[in-house]
């Protein structure tokens, strides 16, 4: 008998139940009796956010010093797999030395939206690209004998009431497109523990959707590992765990325990379950607890020196007109912009890192000895535009052969808990940058930010870098590309529309209670070039300083047929006289038929270094499953036949290379159903998103309707949160008291790097009352607060108290 069947049969049905859920906000619980020892779990998509008070959920205090790389809004424009193996190895070797055991990482939800808050910590708006990115950072970490955790599973894509809102997803959207990269990563580097995410899906919550977690991802992906629910997601323990969720997280004292062994005693839930769910997390202490080498110091200047060459692989050279960039060292150059000197390199929440040192451009002009002038010319914090910097800087462009402006967005415009309202700049940065190309015409325009920006001001700068939020090298590896030490090669991995009215999901996006995904599978450069609508810059997009030619496309075959794989082969030439990698970008363009498609979906890429007038064979692929759409009638992936184009190029839009191949349809499917008549906007896509109709959008087959839930009643419950108390006198005190509260812990907090304050209060607001939990507040004293809502005040006041004395 294995350790772990032994183990299971030695436990108490009570210490079953306590397993399953953490000892405190970062650790599995420890059984001394049975010598199970406790797992520790850490935030760390794009560096470790490890927090030295174990009942800081929140964050609220400085973490543990470790090296920011790059988010994943930057380093997913690297289209480069190997890269991101490289990521997930180095911060596994950090885990390492922090005593990690499970990196809560990396996060690959679509960027359906723009706006979404927390977008600079997934990969695209493209599935593929997401899923094949995120099998290579997972299989970098867990070669160093630390666990990742996939997340945030699914169709979680705002942030706005997160722990609240209803994602309404079409059957085959939902396999196509939030699915799918979850699907890619699971099947190709087996994730230690897959993370339930907050919000509802199709109704249900995501962490007790036995559809979900079980059907789809378990035993049809075949999933391996521990589901563990994402912090103070798990409504009720007992659906969870008969759902198939293994461990709760974080702590909810004893109070989901006690419920679980309840519901267990009683016949409510099967021993099955409860079985399965400690079993899974003895398996994930057996991965965690073998042994592993400790490494020295050196470690972290090498992650540094890993986080400059990530940025360098990644930032996305959007224009440069005439050549102006690379400057030279000697060059007559004038930096401009507060976000030179204090930079805006990664995002707020909990994937905030303490970083073991930051280089902003400044200082990595001084360590280089160039004597380039530096102006603030406009102050981040404050409204004022202060017209005296302006006009400093505005002289100091005169003459001078080239203006570097470094703009973007700031802390307080993308975090986790709230969504951003717009794509715009800051006003001081716009008229800056409108000003100084009225007096200088080489302006080089450096953008910092985690995702899409509105750029009035476009038609009027030579040149533009795209550097997202670049992880502590930012300084330095900005420096290398401007004077050409690396030459820039990364690609857009999300579309940019020339406005925010452009994006699909902008007639659906940042409901409270319910968000229907009324443009179905039609998510960024799929509608775009479907629809043929403009955009600024296309899914894909970014240029170099040297000059590649596509030639010599050829397939291995000119016919694909059920298990066969497609080799697809290309010739690209360096014909410029510097150094640079190219991205080789297949995109497969299916037949016209009954069934609306995109007009190209992205199904394989490749990065290759040339040097000048080198020529290089390029290796491509697709399978011929890769090529199913899902029949939301017969429920299951079907291959439609007919002639198939396979695009090749370097962006969505810049694809010169055709070829064409006879598909195969699938086997023992039924025939490709009619949508037509439900469906008939998808065959004609608005130009303006705003038409997308819910009406027609619950026409789809595989559409679930959800209506919103009553929150004028005067009843509350645990779901309920403060701001649908704020109609009655007593809610908007008690809302009153508890942003008190929250300011305060937040004024006592030691970590003021980010914007902490709108975090706390976002969540306070907007998260249901039994999230409290996660925040250290006992049970009694959360159900003391729903008694009080609901007007029954001895109740509340009894609950107040014994919570308060007992801790409960």
């Amino acid at each position: 008998m294995s350790w772990i069947s032994q183990t299971v049969s030695q436990l108490s049905k009570q210490e079953k139940c306590a397993l399953g859920s953490g000892a405190d906000s970062w650790q599995s619980k420890a059984l001394a009796r049975l010598q199970i020892p406790s797992i520790l779990f850490h935030d760390g998509p794009h560096g470790l956010r490890k927090q030295s008070d174990p009942s800081d959920a929140l964050g609220l205090n400085e973490s543990v010093p470790a090296t920011c790389f790059p988010a994943a809004v930057t380093s997913a424009c690297s289209f480069d797999r190997n890269l991101l193996l490289e990521i997930g190895q180095a911060i596994g070797k950090e885990a390492i030395q922090q005593g990690i055991d499970v990196v809560l990482g990396p996060g690959i939800n679509i960027k359906r939206s723009p706006l979404c808050g927390r977008n600079f910590e997934y990969f695209s708006e493209d599935p593929f690209l997401a899923g094949e990115l995120a099998a290579a950072y997972i299989l970098g970490m867990q070669s160093q004998g630390v666990g990742s955790s996939l997340k945030h599973l699914a169709a979680n894509n705002q942030e706005f009431c997160r722990l609240i809102n209803n994602s309404q997803v079409d059957e085959r959207a939902l396999r196509e497109i939030y699915l799918k990269g979850f699907e890619i990563a699971v099947k190709k580097a087996q994730p230690w523990t897959v993370m339930g995410s907050y919000n509802r899906l199709n109704g249900i919550y995501a962490c007790q959707n036995e559809w979900l977690l079980t059907q789809v991802v378990r035993e049809e992906w075949g999933f391996e590992g521990l589901f563990i629910s994402d912090w103070g997601a798990v409504e009720d323990r007992v659906k969870a765990v008969q759902a198939g969720l293994d461990l709760e997280m974080p702590s909810s004292g004893t109070y989901r325990d006690q419920q679980l062994y309840q519901a267990l005693k009683v016949g409510k839930i099967d021993q099955a379950s409860c079985d399965r769910a400690v079993t899974k997390l003895l398996q994930l202490i057996e991965k965690c607890k073998t042994e592993k080498p400790l490494l020295g110091a050196e470690i972290y200047h090498e992650n540094h020196e890993l986080a400059k060459r990530v940025l360098t692989e990644s930032a996305v050279l959007l224009k440069n007109e005439g050549a102006l960039l690379p400057l030279k060292p000697s060059d007559e150059v004038l930096v401009v912009g507060e976000l030179a000197e204090n930079p805006h390199y990664q995002g707020s929440g909990s994937s905030r890192v303490n970083p073991t040192q930051v280089v902003s451009l400044t200082q990595a002009l001084e360590k280089a000895g160039l004597s380039w002038q530096y102006c603030r010319g406009y102050q981040i914090d404050g409204e004022a535009k202060d017209d005296e910097q302006l006009e400093m800087a505005c002289k100091a462009a005169e003459g001078k052969l080239a203006v570097i402006v470094v703009a973007g967005l700031t802390k307080e415009d993308e975090a986790e808990s709230y969504d951003r309202q717009h794509l715009r700049l800051q006003r001081r940065q716009n008229d800056l940058i409108e000003k100084l190309a009225e007096v200088n015409p080489n302006l080089i325009v450096i953008l910092q930010g985690g995702g899409v920006m509105e750029l009035p001001w476009f038609e009027k700068v030579r040149s533009l870098l795209f550097v997202g939020l670049a992880g502590q090298a930012i300084g330095e590896g900005c420096l290398d590309l401007l004077l050409g030490k690396t030459n820039p090669s990364g690609k857009l991995a999300e579309s940019w529309p020339m406005m925010l009215e452009d994006v699909p999901s902008g007639a659906g996006f940042g409901q409270r209670f319910n968000t229907p995904y009324l443009e179905s599978i039609f998510v960024g450069y799929r509608y775009y070039s479907s629809a043929k609508k403009e955009v600024r810059f296309p899914f894909g997009h970014g240029l170099s300083y040297t000059d590649f030619e596509f030639s010599d496309l050829s397939l291995s075959q000119s016919e694909l047929k059920p298990g066969e794989t497609l080799e697809v082969r290309v010739y690209i030439k360096n014909r410029g006289g510097r150094t640079g990698k190219e991205v080789a970008q297949l995109y497969v363009s299916a037949p016209k038929s009954v069934l609306f498609k995109a007009e190209r979906e992205l199904k394989d890429f490749a990065k290759v270094s040339l040097e000048p007038g080198e020529t290089r064979e390029v290796s491509l692929s697709v399978r011929y499953e890769d090529l199913a759409f899902w029949n939301s009638l017969s429920h299951q992936w079907q291959v439609e036949g007919g002639k198939y184009q396979i695009l090749v190029g370097n962006s969505s839009s810049a694809l010169p290379l055709r070829a064409e191949i006879q598909v195969s349809p699938s086997a023992d499917s039924a025939d490709v159903p009619d949508f037509r008549e439900q469906a008939s906007q998808y065959y004609a896509l608005p130009q303006e998103p705003f038409e997308f109709s819910l009406e027609q959008f619950e026409k789809l087959p595989g559409s679930v309707r959800v209506a919103d839930p009553d929150r004028t009643r005067d009843k509350f419950d645990l779901n309920s949160t403060l701001w649908d108390a704020q109609h009655s006198w007593h809610g908007r005190l008690i809302a009153k008291f508890a942003l008190k509260a929250s300011a305060n812990l937040v004024e006592k907090a030691n970590d003021q790097s980010g914007n902490t304050e709108r975090i706390v209060q976002a969540s306070t607001i907007d998260a249901p009352l039994r999230s409290y939990l996660m925040g250290g507040v006992p049970m009694s004293v959360i159900k003391g607060i729903n008694h009080l809502l609901n007007k029954e005040v001895l109740r509340g006041i009894w609950f107040l108290l014994k919570g308060m004395i007992t801790r409960q």
